[in-house]
């Protein structure tokens, strides 16, 4: 009888004890004070983690994003709704995510926090599919990242080996800040060397300083990317300012041309898309470029780059036959809407009415409703067309989704960015004031003839992105300058567009 009792407590007890260790996570996240990513460095993969997305950032709404894998912009109140997909703390697991958040109360977004993965092979450097930066963690990576382990399905965030990890996040760190606050002073020299040139061209006459205005705009992108590649950390704005400077000149003598200019255009957009593609970290980096410490948009496209390359762009398809704009347009579609790339859907939209727009234009006989409404219908359908080539083919972003969730879940994020944008006007003073200029400045250049081809098409395109995209301050501001610059190259210049 002792024996069957001692055998049966033996047997509750197996039975307990897997029972229980079928029902411990296999994840568990803990919230820690600040730590140095030395600490957890030798026995699992580090890195930094931006707590929020927008200007402000507070403990409550990081603790929302953690939990909930999602963000909200700090315009929008900066907490996510919807229901919590994991819990913190909890017992030990094979696998510990650690993270430091935002102290209590209302901070700048400008610091990132330290975040750390140990086990289940996670060593060095974390890598995310969001972010595309090598060490750099969005705070909505960590909740997916849980569920994908706990379904032994691939990770958001994985790993790699790193000789000094916690150096590598020193050195990226660095870069990110230089960036950020090269950034105001980038544009100032922008916008200087645009008005600079076509201030020249218009006292001169000169279709040589119209032809460097225009060009001005994707020299300066492509320096401040190549001052990001040379790993240039102060004095950014003047050392893209002097790359600008040394590049635009010569390839403005150099392009006298229609066939010249087309030529050069299209090298300095396909220079750039390389960066995009092979080094979407580079790009990440740049003063010009995304804002990741901000944790809107880590890779890809901004609206601000994206207004910046739509005037150019355009004069690229102005100044080629009929078909070989639709492979310029074509190109230019798939480097933006491609989720590889960083996916921009709203900009998908804008450069494709861009370019139906300077279609339209280019056929002979009258623009008329039905030419226009098909043209739009066209615009749609192709947008729609690549969206759905791209889900096919394993693309996976903000758009796919949207567009995977049906007429509801796409309405829905319309007005959400609309909303966005809004409050990104109104925010700031200096921001309404600047963008009312803006509007005046487009306003003054619209009715202005003889007609620009690409102007009208780029003032097409530019109503498009204020309703479909997030940044109405950027595409206003961003977009008067270009226009600026296209206005001053098509009236000055002896190629007619």
């Amino acid at each position: 009888m002792r024996a069957k009792g001692f055998t049966g407590i033996v047997a509750v007890g197996l039975l307990l004890m897997g029972s229980s260790a079928a029902a411990a996570p296999r994840v568990a996240v803990r919230v820690v004070p600040l730590f140095a990513p030395q600490r957890f460095a030798a026995r699992g993969a580090v890195g930094s983690m931006v707590p929020a997305s927008g200007s402000t950032v507070s403990r409550a709404t990081a603790l929302a994003s953690l939990t909930r894998g999602q963000l909200e912009n700090a315009l929008l109140g900066g907490k996510p709704t919807g229901k919590p997909l994991i819990k913190l703390g909890g017992p030990q697991a094979p696998v510990t995510v650690y993270v430091a958040l935002p102290p209590p109360g209302k901070h700048h977004n400008l610091d990132r926090y330290p975040i750390a993965v140990v086990g289940d092979g996670y060593h060095g450097l974390l890598l995310s599919s969001s972010t595309h930066v090598p060490g750099l963690v969005s705070i909505a990576d960590v909740a997916p990242t849980v569920r994908s382990l706990e379904r032994g399905e691939k990770p958001i965030l994985t790993s790699r080996p790193a000789g000094n990890a916690p150096a590598q996040l020193d050195t990226m760190n660095a870069r990110l800040n230089a960036a950020h606050f090269a950034r105001k002073k980038s544009t100032r020299v922008l916008i200087g060397l645009v008005f600079g040139f076509a201030a020249l061209a218009w006292l001169l006459r000169g279709a040589l300083f119209a032809r460097a205005s225009l060009l001005a705009i994707p020299t300066m992108v492509l320096a401040s990317t190549i001052a990001s590649a040379l790993h240039i950390e102060h004095g950014v704005p003047w050392w893209s300012g002097a790359i600008a400077l040394a590049l635009t000149p010569p390839l403005a003598l150099a392009t006298r041309t229609p066939r010249a200019l087309a030529l050069t255009l299209a090298g300095l957009l396909a220079t750039y898309a390389v960066f995009l593609g092979v080094s979407p970290a580079t790009v990440s980096l740049a003063a010009l470029g995304p804002h990741p410490e901000g944790g809107g948009r880590f890779f890809g496209l901004t609206n601000q780059v994206e207004t910046l390359l739509l005037g150019p762009t355009l004069a690229l398809g102005a100044l080629v036959a009929l078909p070989l704009l639709a492979v310029v347009a074509l190109a230019s579609l798939v480097l933006v809407g491609w989720s590889r790339l960083g996916a921009d859907g709203g900009g998908l939209i804008v450069y494709a009415a861009g370019f139906a727009t300077l279609a339209l234009l280019g056929l002979r006989g009258r623009v008329t409703v039905t030419r226009a409404v098909l043209a739009a219908a066209g615009v749609i359908a192709v947008g729609l067309a690549l969206v759905g080539i791209d889900a096919l083919t394993g693309g996976s972003s903000h758009v796919t989704h949207a567009v995977g969730g049906g007429p509801g879940r796409l309405f829905s994020d319309l007005g959400h960015r609309l909303h966005l944008s809004w409050r990104g006007i109104v925010n700031k003073t200096d921001h309404l004031e600047i963008t009312v200029v803006s509007l005046v400045t487009l306003a003054v250049l619209a009715p202005l003839r003889p007609r620009s081809r690409t102007l009208d098409a780029l003032l097409v395109a530019l109503a498009v992105s204020l309703a479909v995209n997030d940044s109405g301050f950027d595409i206003l501001r961003f977009g008067a300058l270009v226009a600026i610059a296209v206005y001053t190259w098509s009236r000055i210049s002896p190629v007619r567009d």
